[in-house]
């Protein structure tokens, strides 16, 4: 018998035996016969994307403003960028993305930065603020409000507040930097 050719014989039925597993072990898994436990955010091995690439769509942040107060439909009442310590700081935006498979998915952090550019405040992954919305449109704007304070004994001057959104589903970001100036008894 030839050995060169019993050699590629055995190594075609191996080939065979490891794609009919995985197919049977995968099919397994649609089916929800056999679970798969995962480590962290729970997302189907199925839909893992093996090959990275960009996906289209566009994320942006649109009307971003500071505000005395924010009405319960989003309106900005009093648009300002001057407080006083101990104030609300409310701030209102829109963010206006592309749907992915009839979703989007916008999460919302921001960090606050004193006059000589330390952190004081950040609000980073461990406490982001994420919104789903479901959509039959290419693109959506949802809207955001929220509101902080500058406590007293913090520097006068002026602060930077940066913005960042990101849509996991399309994998992009957007980042906005906008100044505002607190100080005592300053009136806006």
């Amino acid at each position: 018998m030839n050995t060169k050719g019993t050699g590629v014989i055995e190594l075609i039925i191996f080939l065979i035996i490891v794609v009919v597993t995985s197919a049977t072990v995968l099919l397994l898994i649609k089916f929800n016969v056999v679970e798969v436990k995962t480590a962290g955010a729970q997302e189907s091995v199925l839909n893992a994307e093996f090959i990275p690439y960009v996906r289209e769509g566009t994320l942006v942040v649109k009307e971003f403003s500071f505000c005395r107060s924010v009405d319960e439909t989003y309106n900005c009442l009093g648009p300002e960028s001057v407080f006083t310590f101990g104030q609300p700081v409310y701030y209102r935006f829109g963010v206006e993305s592309s749907t992915y498979q009839g979703q989007i998915k916008v999460v919302k952090n921001y960090r606050i930065k004193g006059p000589s550019g330390e952190v004081l405040l950040d609000v980073g992954t461990d406490q982001q603020y994420q919104v789903d919305v479901v959509s039959n449109n290419d693109r959506e704007v949802v809207l955001f409000t929220d509101y902080f304070v500058v406590p007293a004994g913090f520097p006068v001057g002026e602060y930077t507040f940066e913005l960042v959104v990101e849509n996991p589903l399309l994998t992009k970001q957007a980042t906005l930097v906008q100044r505002f100036v607190v100080g005592e008894g300053v009136e806006g």
